[in-house]
């Protein structure tokens, strides 16, 4: 009798082991990755909100600044739009003290209701004087982009340097509506 007292409490004991092990294999480790990445969506989606509650927060500025850029923008008449940019571009150079080499404008069809103007830029003058013209660029109403820039160095003081630049603008197409 002791012997088949023993068998069960093994048998029962594997049961257990096979059961639990079970359990760990298809309930426990699968509910514990998907509250895992429950949780990793929440906190995405958290950081969502908070980002969309931001921009609820500056709607107004973010109208206001998108009506300046329109009132301030162009219309589609390519030489309107080329000739303020080319404007304006004297301007910064001028109050920043940067030496324009030249200055090539190119249209760039987009689709849609939409196109670029896309202007090539190259220069030459003080680190002060190029970052006085970004700064003019960036900060001035015209619908514009600095899409890329480059720096160079003339002289080995540092005094002189060469700057290549590309900017668009994005001009939308009259509509109908």
């Amino acid at each position: 009798m002791d012997l088949k007292k023993r068998e069960r409490i093994l048998i029962l004991v594997t049961l257990a082991c096979i059961v639990l092990l079970t359990g760990d294999r298809f309930i426990l480790t699968p509910l514990g990755k998907t509250w895992k990445k429950r949780s990793e969506e929440i906190a995405l989606l958290k950081k969502d909100l908070g980002n969309g509650e931001i921009l609820l927060e500056r709607k107004e500025d973010i109208r206001d600044r998108w009506a300046k850029m329109k009132e301030s923008g162009f219309s589609s008449d390519s030489s309107d739009a080329e000739d303020k940019i080319l404007m304006r571009v004297h301007d910064w150079a001028v109050k920043s003290g940067l030496t324009l080499n030249s200055l090539r404008p190119r249209w760039v069809e987009t689709g849609g209701n939409e196109r670029n103007l896309e202007f090539r830029l190259s220069g030459a003058g003080s680190l002060e004087a190029i970052s006085r013209f970004l700064f003019e660029l960036e900060r001035d109403a015209l619908p514009l982009s600095l899409e890329d820039f480059g720096i160079s160095v003339r002289d080995k003081q540092n005094r002189s340097m060469d700057f290549t630049a590309r900017f668009t603008s994005l001009i939308l197409k009259e509509t109908d509506s």
